[in-house]
């Protein structure tokens, strides 16, 4: 038999008048175990970081989110509805712009006018985002941040969203004796729709062996976009080499 879980003063105390019957009593006492049995849900009830999950929506709907899918993994869901007071609060600011683009699970980086190189007119402000965990851009993921940024940006303000993902890259070596080879930047850009693949490749081969430099590759691509591709070949043989490969990545612009 569990242990009753009611207050020791309710025990003795009764809201019933004097005449009750001890049958009414014991209702009383049975009703009252069962309301005291019911785990306590303040105050993790509107603390969406710990509140059951079923009730982060009705949170997220209190506190007028302008983006809400129950479709998003359930730290996204948390995020959004824990940080939405913080983000109205900070609205028409870069720190609320960051928080913003967090609750949704991307870091970035805000650029003002002045900041920009060449600098642009006054009040339009970039900002590089780039989801955690380096994955490609989704679609209706481009489509809740520009909702939630043009929510809680200033009026004035006129925001151009660049959106960083990651590439696949490879880099082979065989032998062959290769001259000095320096690689240059190389750019491609493609307006993708809907969600094709781009790729850019580049193979060097050669004979004698020097140093062997490889510069940015850079993919630049009209949103939606859902993958780029990028290879980078070496052959050679026989000989000491040293070779650098900097970082490749891609970029969606809307």
């Amino acid at each position: 038999m569990s242990q009753s879980t009611l207050p020791s003063a309710l025990k003795t105390y009764s809201v019933l008048p004097d005449n009750r019957s001890p049958l009414e009593r014991s209702l009383e006492l049975a009703l009252s175990e069962q309301l005291y049995a019911i785990k306590q849900p303040y105050p993790e009830l509107l603390d969406a970081a710990k509140a059951p999950l079923n009730i982060v929506s009705y949170l997220a709907s209190e506190r007028q989110l302008p983006v809400w899918d129950s479709a998003d993994p359930e730290h996204i869901q948390r995020n959004l509805a824990g940080n939405a007071w913080q983000v109205r609060r900070l609205s028409g600011t870069t720190a609320g712009l960051k928080l913003a683009l967090e609750s949704l699970d991307f870091l970035s980086e805000v650029k003002p006018w002045h900041q920009q190189v060449p600098q642009a007119e006054p009040y339009n402000l970039s900002i590089l985002a780039w989801e955690k965990g380096n994955k490609p851009v989704n679609v209706s993921n481009v489509h809740k941040l520009l909702a939630y940024i043009d929510d809680c940006k200033s009026e004035r303000d006129v925001i151009e969203l660049s959106l960083m993902f990651g590439v696949d890259t490879q880099l082979s070596l065989a032998g062959a004796a290769a001259p000095p080879t320096n690689v240059k930047e190389q750019q491609a850009s493609a307006a993708l729709w809907p969600m094709p693949v781009a790729s850019i490749r580049v193979a060097v081969g050669g004979g004698i062996s020097p140093g062997i430099n490889i510069q940015p590759l850079n993919l630049l691509a009209i949103v939606p976009v859902i993958s780029g591709y990028a290879q980078v070949g070496i052959t050679a043989a026989v000989g000491h080499y040293s070779i650098s490969v900097s970082a490749i990545s891609a970029s969606a612009v809307t």
